[in-house]
């Protein structure tokens, strides 16, 4: 297999199942991202029942993430593909699949919230919610990438780009929820929890920056 090897596999077997897995997976993800967000403003708008149908949603959507992650590995094992290729694409899958596992982290801790009956005041459950709405963005930008990688460089590069400047949004998001959550007039433990749940937040949003990154190894190392 030629230097770029793995990127013109991926992208004139555009029926391979690699390539339309990584794709699934990806939406899939962004699924379980998405019942975060919405149950973050059920939270908001004081619809706790609303939420805990998102979380179980959510909970469902990381399970079939992790489903196609295995599938997908399994798959990339067995390809036409160099040792080096191989890691470095299961790395990506494996980096995919923690943004899912992030946001179910983050999801516990809304429903430890919800099972202590710790007290959070609204203004509070909505800057989380904005916050998961960037990250939310986040994702549908590392979709993009996936989508143009190996057709389209600059199209790829565009969307990593941008998956880098929605983790600086996140990033600031961060420092204010914290700050905001201990300014409050909330119980120790509530704030202990929304600390937590900000933390999940701040490392789905990074795990997504690790995900471009990786994208953009495999575009400069094979000098696309």
């Amino acid at each position: 297999m030629s230097e770029k090897g793995m990127l013109d596999w991926f992208s004139k077997r555009t029926e391979d199942s690699v390539r339309m897995g990584s794709r699934s997976h990806g939406i899939v993800v962004l699924d379980a991202v998405s019942e975060l967000n919405l149950a973050l403003k059920a939270m908001a708008d004081g619809k706790k029942d609303v939420a805990l149908k998102c979380l179980e949603r959510l909970f469902l959507s990381e399970h079939e993430a992790d489903r196609i992650e295995d599938k997908l590995c399994v798959e990339i094992v067995g390809g036409e593909l160099s040792v080096q290729e191989r890691e470095d694409l299961i790395h990506f899958v494996r980096q995919m699949d923690h943004i899912a596992n992030w946001a179910k982290e983050a999801a516990l801790y809304i429903q430890l919230i919800l099972e202590t009956r710790s007290e959070v005041p609204q203004d509070i459950w909505k800057a989380n919610e904005k916050m998961s709405s960037e990250i939310m963005t986040a994702v549908k930008y590392l979709i993009k990438a996936i989508e143009s990688l190996g057709s389209d460089s600059k199209e790829t590069v565009k969307n990593i780009d941008a998956v880098n400047d929605q983790e600086m949004v996140v990033d600031i998001l961060y420092f204010q929820n914290i700050k905001q959550a201990h300014l409050s007039d909330m119980d120790p433990r509530a704030i202990m929890l929304v600390r937590d749940l900000v933390h999940a937040l701040e490392m789905t949003a990074d795990i997504c920056k690790t995900c471009a990154d990786t994208i953009t190894i495999l575009l400069t190392s094979r000098r696309l």
